[in-house]
């Protein structure tokens, strides 16, 4: 089966609008000749090709959460000779990912937020308040 017209299109253009990390970009050419595959094939072709990517398998999470490759069914793999995931391109442009927030980035915020309203109402607070933001700074 040859490349679809469609994925060497949009690989163009992301690579022209730099939309995509230097391995991410790799990666994903190496999908736009070898798709659909299993992450094994698609480091054996990578490997085979004289491409600069270790562990492309990691990236395909990557590019999956950013739109532009999908898991597509489960089959054997034709390298490891497992039933794994077969990914395929979507043909779309990256979208940019949802901010992930740490457990410890909320604990920041609320932080940050709890010394704010302490400065906002420094000449009414109390020993308490000012307890209450020490935890809280520990809890960091």
């Amino acid at each position: 089966m040859g490349t679809r017209q469609t994925s060497i299109d949009c690989y163009n253009q992301i690579k022209a609008q730099g939309l995509l990390s230097k391995l991410r970009l790799a990666t994903y050419y190496a999908m736009v000749y070898s798709a659909p595959c299993t992450a094994g094939e698609l480091q054996n072709y990578i490997d085979k090709n004289g491409i600069k990517v270790k562990h492309a398998w990691k990236l395909l999470s990557q590019l999956r959460n950013l739109g532009v490759v999908y898991e597509k069914s489960e089959r054997k793999c034709n390298v490891t000779g497992r039933v794994v995931i077969e990914w395929d391109l979507t043909d779309k442009l990256p979208i940019k990912p949802a901010k992930i927030i740490t457990a410890k980035q909320q604990r920041l915020d609320t932080c940050i937020d709890a010394l704010k309203e302490l400065y906002k109402n420094k000449n009414t607070s109390t020993i308490e308040d000012w307890q209450v933001v020490a935890n809280l700074i520990r809890k960091i």
